[in-house]
């Protein structure tokens, strides 16, 4: 009987045991519960007050074109975020789509400020009568352009303004063995190009092997073709192997003058 009585308390200790168990387990759950709450919520906290909204933008570079207040406002109406949320590189490369930027870098400055670093675009030559345009073709807006009145002048009657800048570049590469500056680039309706030197020399270049026909030209250049610099008006590089220079009006005036003089010369004597 004895025996019996002990079994039964065994069982009733181990059943309470058991119960205690549960409810400690039960606590502690509860408690890391708690502490995990607790930690999400001072994260999101702490989150919130450094992801506040940016308060200020900054903005720096050599800026000859654009206004700082500009930039700002730009950068202002593409911010997507908080201080810390906000994609930098998403913004840099919405900023570089502007024309007159041609390269930007944007830093986090705490607690709140945008610092932006601008390098501008620079104006390479001007687009007809009013326009200007960047390395890459791309029109450029200027209010005062009484300094650009030297940039080279592009025409275009057939083709884009990119494919203009591109063919401008390669050229005036091809044209530095011969020192001629381009003044004036034109293609017209027919694609035919033709160039306006500083000089004041007419080149026709036609519609294609347009880099084949300055080569064929620098080599003429130095072969004595530069010697005659000052009384050369139009030079045609449409023939397949060569080219033709036409001589400046003055040349044939001074020419008939001097035939003029022999002739009275020799009737003279």
């Amino acid at each position: 009987m004895a025996t019996q009585n002990r079994r039964g308390a065994n069982r009733q200790q181990d059943a309470d045991k058991g119960r205690i168990d549960r409810v400690i387990d039960s606590i502690s759950r509860l408690l890391l519960l708690s502490l995990v709450m607790a930690g999400i919520y001072g994260v999101t906290i702490l989150f919130q007050a450094v992801n506040k909204p940016v308060t200020e933008i900054v903005v720096s570079g050599e800026l000859t074109y654009m206004h700082q207040q500009e930039l700002v406002d730009l950068v202002s109406a593409e911010i997507d975020g908080g201080f810390v949320t906000i994609d930098l590189n998403v913004l840099r490369q919405q900023l570089q789509r502007h024309p007159w930027v041609d390269s930007a870098s944007i830093r986090r400055q705490w607690p709140s400020t945008l610092s932006v670093t601008v390098v501008e675009e620079v104006p390479i030559a001007r687009w007809g009568e009013a326009g200007f345009l960047n390395r890459l073709g791309e029109q450029l807006d200027i209010v005062d352009n009484s300094a650009l009145e030297n940039l080279p002048v592009l025409r275009a009657q057939y083709g884009s303004s990119q494919e203009m800048m591109d063919s401008y570049q390669m050229l005036a590469a091809l044209f530095l063995p011969t020192g001629l500056k381009l003044a004036e680039l034109q293609r017209d309706n027919l694609g035919v190009w033709r160039i306006e030197t500083v000089r004041g020399i007419e080149l026709v270049l036609g519609r294609d092997q347009l880099a084949e026909k300055i080569k064929r030209l620098a080599l003429a250049w130095h072969s004595g073709l530069q010697n005659e610099l000052h009384n050369i008006e139009t030079i045609d590089l449409r023939y397949p192997n060569g080219l033709a220079v036409a001589w400046k009006d003055s040349l044939l005036i001074d020419a008939q003058q001097d035939k003029r003089a022999n002739t009275d010369l020799s009737v003279k004597g």
